[in-house]
């Protein structure tokens, strides 16, 4: 959700809404609940030549360069040239990455220009320099492990070694990584392929890295296990893998400093922790909650009110008391049933839309926390709401629409309204009514379920996305154009500004543009109000007194 430019009140307005109330909101309008994150779900890991790491994400097509003393962290390149599962330095400095969806290979010249260097590499993901220079990078599922000369057609060093991740090349031409499908370290001959296992039985093990001694160090994705493999006393001989400690899964890659000191990134986290290598303290370089947070909505769990939030990565519970952050769901398994855009709850079930890739709307019982529904071939699934039995409406966005879906048959679509520009978030009006925010033309509406009926409530709103009915009956919205909370009475359009500089309108390759994460706004029974941040991947709130 990039920002829009700010746009200015129109004191001349022929539409329902009127822009000159209450204007003015505080700067400091919100409080946080859940601590953000400058990292947005990072994945490769590599320590610079200056002495810095950098960091890549897939799902926000970013590099960041991270201080490894301060955890200060700033963008090096930006979206969409950015996305890099992988990244390696060459001996000359030079950097290069894998852009794993995209299927290439790029590089950043001195100037700070993004080039191609190898196109058309399906599912690219590992990649490394060796240390004269060579360049070598596999293909995930395809599993292949390709030398990649300047001048010259690719040459396959080695194939169905197992699913060979993140590696580390070493002076006498050995590379050292991953083989995830067999749970194993293994050495690969780069001139031969030969491939040698010295090590099993270590889980999902995702990405290797040495460190100065050449000792060997590996993550395990599932379990978030970091383990040591010690050279022996002959050549070629290894000792049996140790375990250091045990990290907050999924764990994606890792870094080792000069001395010692072992940095591995957890995705669905938003984070980067800090490994003493000798007693396997860690420490947070990077702290983080949080993906990529969506829509949301309040909740009861246990007798306490919570947050249901949707995340890029997996849905969450959070504590309004606390803060307290939970994932009844396992972070290490991918995208769907996980993954969610915007949220929507009844006393049964939970209900999901998923707007990437192939759209899918799923309900998850509440007493177990089981998908017990799902739907699929729905084009950009946004907002949702649940009927009494669970049945999901929602709003496509590429589709202008407003469809009904039905448990019974899964098949069935019910076009509820058309005709819709935009449409993010939903809302109850009323027994068969309603409130729809349309991102793109800037309304909310009020639509009739009946007969489709469209009846404009405001206009002149920058980007609407997330939306809930207050308990004074006003309608907040978050206004994500101009980056503020606002409130509209739905008797006359009368708008007022709850609450402003709000961190919201971040972009990520896996949705469609302007809106990617639609923002959530939802009500507590002390009339607090609570946003997502996904700038920062934060959750806010808004106090009205």
């Amino acid at each position: 959700m990039p920002a829009l430019r700010l746009l200015p009140c129109l004191l001349i307005i022929f539409l329902a809404v009127a822009c000159t109330s209450n204007e003015q909101a505080p700067a400091e309008s919100y409080s946080v609940l859940v601590p953000g994150s400058p990292l947005h779900s990072p994945n490769g890991l590599t320590l610079g030549p200056d002495g810095y790491l950098y960091a890549g994400s897939v799902a926000t097509q970013t590099i960041f360069r991270i201080d490894p003393a301060s955890g200060e962290v700033t963008v090096i390149v930006p979206p969409p040239a950015g996305e890099a599962d992988d990244i390696a330095f060459g001996p000359d400095g030079q950097m290069v990455w894998t852009a794993l969806i995209a299927g290439e290979i790029r590089a950043r010249q001195p100037d700070g220009a993004v080039t191609i260097l190898v196109p058309g590499q399906r599912l690219i993901n590992p990649i490394d320099f060796s240390p004269d220079g060579r360049l070598f990078a596999g293909q995930m599922a395809i599993d292949r492990l390709y030398e990649f000369p300047a001048d010259g057609e690719p040459r396959l060093v080695t194939s169905k070694q197992g699913n060979l991740n993140s590696f580390e090349i070493t002076a006498d031409g050995q590379l050292f990584g991953p083989l995830l499908d067999k749970g194993a370290v293994a050495k690969i001959d780069i001139e031969t392929g030969d491939v040698n296992l010295i090590a099993e039985g270590l889980g999902k093990v995702v990405a290797v890295n040495l460190d100065a001694k050449g000792r060997v160090w590996a993550i395990d994705w599932v379990s978030g296990d970091l383990w040591r493999i010690d050279p022996g006393a002959q050549d070629d001989q290894w000792e049996a893998p140790v375990l250091v400690t045990t990290l907050e899964p999924p764990l994606d890659n890792l870094a080792v400093g000069q001395d010692g000191t072992v940095f591995v990134t957890r995705p669905a986290h938003s984070a980067i922790d800090r490994v003493d290598p000798d007693s396997g303290a860690v420490q947070s370089l990077v702290p983080g909650e949080l993906a990529g947070p969506g829509g949301l909505t309040i909740i009861e769990e246990d007798g306490r009110e919570v947050l249901l939030v949707a995340d890029a990565h997996a849905w969450r519970l959070v504590d309004i008391a606390t803060g307290e952050v939970t994932a009844p769901t396992d972070l290490t398994q991918f995208g769907y049933p996980n993954a969610a855009t915007h949220v929507a709850a009844n006393v049964a079930y939970f209900g999901f839309t998923y707007a990437a890739g192939r759209g899918r709307v799923y309900l998850v019982a509440r007493d177990d926390n089981a998908t017990a529904v799902s739907w699929s071939g729905l084009k950009r699934p946004y907002g949702i709401v649940l009927r009494i039995n669970g049945d999901p409406i929602v709003a496509d966005f590429d589709a202008g629409t407003l469809v009904g879906l039905s448990q019974t048959d899964r098949r069935q679509r019910d076009l509820l309204a058309k005709d819709l520009k935009g449409p993010v978030g939903l809302a109850w009006a009323g027994p068969e009514s309603v409130y729809v925010t349309e991102a793109t033309a800037g309304t909310l509406l009020r639509v009739n379920l009946i007969d489709g009926k469209h009846t404009e409530i405001a206009a002149g709103l920058a980007q609407p996305e997330g939306l809930t009915i207050m308990a004074d009956g006003r309608v907040a919205i978050v206004e994500v154009g101009r980056q503020r909370l606002v409130a509209i009475d739905p008797a006359d359009g009368s708008l007022s500004v709850l609450g402003d500089k709000l961190p919201v309108g971040e972009t990520r390759d896996v949705a469609i543009e302007p809106v990617y994460l639609p923002s959530g706004v939802a009500q507590a029974t002390d009339g607090s109000l609570y946003v997502t941040g996904d700038r920062n991947n934060s959750v806010l709130r808004v106090s009205l007194d």
